[in-house]
């Protein structure tokens, strides 16, 4: 497959007049959480945040966990859900014990309302102790997902010492003795700031895939910190803020851009592009293809990302002579409609309808269904859509 990188005048003018977003929605998560419903003086974070504690023998929180502490081992199941412990309404030296607050607003009201995680200032454990804060329910269906989430610096400092603050997803067998068989962490890493007008949020995440074996079984993901007192690590400058989380199907992001062909059709393919304009986010694919009488053709198409599910609307510019660049001899015709399903970031399904055009000038008369394909060339781009 040969895909050309010198495009024509024509194609950005055709690529513009193409650039009408979709008002579709995105794909329903399964949870989210913007914290925008909460307020600094709350007895509880809400909305479920739960907790835990673990220590462990190892440096760096490494190895097996030795010993841990959750809400359910004093016996006490009321106090499952996260209080909310922040610097608002917990005053320092009263002895409560700090695992997460609510910052609402943030950084003097430079960000929206976060959740701030921290460590355990009271670890008596010379060894390193992970505070968890997360989410559990049932895993979903089969499938790839991600777990997606704004980070900033916290207000009290960056980590000054090699404190770690992670985010993490883990599936348990309850009917293992809670026996972990998923477990993905990615650490966060906000954006150094000092004031207001320097902090920014970065968006970060976490993909993994569920599959027909853990579907019922238990999920949780959130965020953790790590603390080894004999490092002179602090329970403050471990901390992190936290916004804007979901979790669902892994979502189109600019990291799917890429050449994808189908490896039995070497000889057409697609150039799949995935950015914003005005802010929203837009896929543009170019398809490199034939007509029924082997001449080469190529039709042109966008649409809005919807989940991991983007479908084209493709045109098919004719009328434009080799060398007589002007636009407004192009007449672009219905190229049918296609949909791109993606399983994660290097592969996905190709389906087609043609139109009626597409039909009787190129011959196009059968529909493709589930052609998979792969991506045989990507660019380093981020993940997720900001």
């Amino acid at each position: 497959m040969t895909l050309s990188i010198n495009r024509p005048t024509a194609v950005c003018s055709l690529l513009l007049s193409l650039a009408v977003l979709s008002s579709q929605a995105l794909a329903e998560p399964i949870f989210s959480d913007d914290f925008e419903d909460r307020v600094n003086d709350q007895a509880l974070i809400g909305n479920d945040w739960t907790w835990y504690d673990q220590w462990f023998a190892e440096e760096g929180c490494t190895g097996e966990a030795t010993g841990g502490f959750g809400p359910f081992d004093d016996g006490d199941g009321s106090d499952y859900a996260a209080a909310n412990r922040n610097f608002f309404t917990v005053p320092e030296g009263s002895g409560d014990y700090y695992r997460a607050g609510l910052e609402a607003p943030a950084w003097e009201g430079a960000l929206s309302n976060m959740l701030r995680v921290y460590g355990n200032q009271y670890n008596v454990n010379e060894a390193c102790q992970r505070t968890l804060i997360f989410q559990e329910m049932d895993a979903p269906a089969a499938g790839t997902y991600s777990f997606v989430f704004d980070v900033a610096q916290d207000r009290v400092g960056a980590p000054a010492a090699g404190e770690a603050t992670a985010a993490f997803v883990k599936v348990l067998d309850p009917a293992n003795g809670y026996a972990t068989i998923l477990f993905e962490t990615e650490e966060t890493k906000p954006k150094a700031a000092s004031v207001p007008l320097d902090v920014e949020a970065t968006r970060q995440g976490v993909d993994f895939t569920i599959t027909e074996e853990m579907v019922g079984k238990l999920l949780q993901f959130g965020f953790y910190n790590d603390v080894t007192p004999n490092w002179s690590q602090s329970a403050d400058t471990s901390a992190a803020l936290y916004d804007n989380i979901s979790v669902g199907l892994m979502e189109l992001g600019p990291a799917h851009s890429g050449s994808y062909f189908n490896e039995g059709q070497s000889g057409h393919g697609f150039s799949i592009e995935f950015g914003t304009l005005g802010g929203s986010p837009l896929a543009v694919v170019y398809w490199y293809t034939y007509d029924s009488l082997g001449n080469p053709i190529f039709m042109l198409g966008n649409g809005a990302p919807d989940g991991n599910t983007v479908e084209i609307t493709f045109d098919s510019p004719v009328g434009m002579k080799y060398g007589e660049f002007d636009p407004a001899t192009v007449t672009r015709e219905p190229g049918g409609t296609a949909v791109f399903v993606f399983s994660d970031r290097d592969n996905a399904t190709f389906s087609y309808t043609p139109s009626d055009f597409s039909v009787n000038q190129w011959g196009h008369a059968s529909p493709i269904v589930d052609l998979p394909l792969i991506k045989i060339f990507g660019i380093p781009a981020d993940k997720y859509f900001e």
